[in-house]
């Protein structure tokens, strides 16, 4: 995107460059919008790059801070000091001399402001002390207000630029401008060699030296105020201006978006049971409070499935808490598995008891959901502690909330509480339906591969 920039900026210029004389049209209201445009853009490019001061420490961020404080400060007072904006000669007390010296003084000074800046790089950081950072931005401003004070009180003592007509035909032969040009293309020159363009903050202060550069370039080459050269070159101004700008509010962004992956991220893990890696009780609590008063206020069904793994006290006993504990992550990973929609919650709700949240779902869907989790918990084929020398399996009691119902949240998870005891007490290895406190059993022996309700 910096080298777009950068080709497109010289690009527009080679192609104004023949035309750079040719009279425009006199468009007063253009150098108010410039100027607020470029005093905007430089203020908030100064706050953002002071608040990666403070957050850094590093003195370069400081040093560029006050070289766009300097060139916002200056724009500002140009607009009030250019004449026939505010006034016939100006405000501030300006003469005719007054806005082609600030001119001077901006497109000199800045250039020189981020050449400087290179030395804040060798200078280790200096988190929470922010003097001397305050005291470089300070400086800048009190530079950019001594400076315009001089074109301004001292223009008597300043040669002419200008002519009366507002030809530039004294300002592209004087020594003033062409220090600003050479002092523009040193200041590249020295940001590539000292940079090498190695991160985003150099690649994009490439381009706004390069913009300025320009700008400075074109001006000379104008006839006058208003010709098609001035306007290009106030057109390189503002991409210059812009330009370290546009990269910190795209680095803020991208900042705040790995800022709330990270979050996100951290959230989630938080809310995981950290031995078989499913949702914790606490989430499901949460969780399941706000599904039931969502599926009630847009009149949706809720299905809550209560999953026990049978004779688990057992298999503790007879292989061992560490085969248990490798027990349960199988049973979570086969239950996380089986799952298919993104919005369907597993978690541990205690001990060996996994609990199973389907939005939206109707009674027939939970059980066809509840009869493919027992049945991919029994496919594990563990060895288990059961009489029968059977695998591991669950047992499933599955309840459904209806909004003509008025159980509460909690009576929906009584409800599955006590089909799961039915499940259990009928022989385990089965899912039990309770609808509305009406209980229906289905009895799924182990070898089934179907099952009737």
């Amino acid at each position: 995107m910096a080298a777009a920039a950068a080709a497109l900026t010289i690009v527009a210029a080679v192609l104004v460059w023949p035309h750079a004389k040719n009279a425009g049209p006199v468009i007063p209201a253009f150098l108010p919008v410039f100027a607020t445009w470029v005093t905007l853009t430089e203020g908030l490019t100064a706050l953002l790059l002071w608040t990666q001061y403070v957050v850094s420490g590093r003195l370069l961020f400081a040093a560029l801070s006050g070289a766009y404080a300097f060139t916002s400060v200056i724009a500002a007072i140009q607009l009030l000091v250019f004449p026939g904006i505010f006034s016939t000669t100006g405000l501030l007390g300006a003469g005719p001399q007054t806005a082609i010296w600030i001119w001077v003084f901006w497109h000199g000074g800045f250039p020189v402001l981020v050449t400087a800046s290179l030395v804040g790089r060798s200078i280790p950081s200096t988190l929470g002390r922010r003097a001397r950072g305050r005291a470089v931005v300070v400086g800048a401003v009190a530079i950019a207000i001594a400076l315009c004070a001089l074109a301004s009180a001292g223009q008597s003592h300043l040669p002419s630029l200008v002519a009366q007509s507002g030809s530039y035909a004294q300002l592209s032969s004087s020594p003033a401008a062409l220090i600003v040009e050479a002092m523009c293309l040193a200041a590249l020159g020295c940001h590539l060699s000292a940079t090498r363009l190695r991160s985003l903050m150099d690649l994009w202060l490439a381009v706004a030296l390069l913009g300025t550069l320009i700008d400075v370039t074109l001006t000379l080459s104008a006839s006058a105020r208003y010709s098609v050269g001035w306007y290009a070159a106030r057109g390189a101004s503002m991409v210059s201006s812009s330009a370290v700008l546009g990269m910190l509010i795209y680095e803020t962004t991208g900042l705040y978006r790995r800022l709330s992956e990270t979050h996100r991220t951290l959230v989630e893990t938080s809310a995981r049971d950290g031995l078989t890696g499913v949702f914790n009780r606490a989430y499901f609590d949460e969780r399941f409070a706000r599904e039931f008063s969502f599926a009630r206020a847009s009149n949706q069904p809720l299905c809550v499935l209560l999953i026990d793994v049978d004779h688990f006290k057992q298999y503790n006993d007879m292989f061992g808490h560490l085969a248990g504990d490798k027990c349960l992550r199988q049973v979570s990973g086969a239950l996380a598995g089986t799952l298919r929609r993104q919005g369907d919650v597993v978690a541990r709700y205690g001990g060996e008891e996994f609990v199973v949240v389907l939005a939206g779902c109707e009674p027939t869907a939970g059980l066809r959901v509840a009869e493919s989790l027992r049945a991919a918990v029994e496919k594990l084929a563990i060895p288990s502690a059961s009489p029968d020398g059977g695998p591991v399996t669950v047992s499933i009691g599955l309840a459904t909330s209806f909004s003509n119902t008025g159980e509460s949240a909690t009576a929906l998870l009584g409800l599955a509480d006590a089909a799961l005891y039915r499940a259990k007490a009928r022989g385990r290895n089965r899912v039990v339906d309770d609808i509305a406190g009406e209980a229906t059993a289905i009895v799924i022996p182990a070898s089934a591969e179907r099952f009737g309700h």
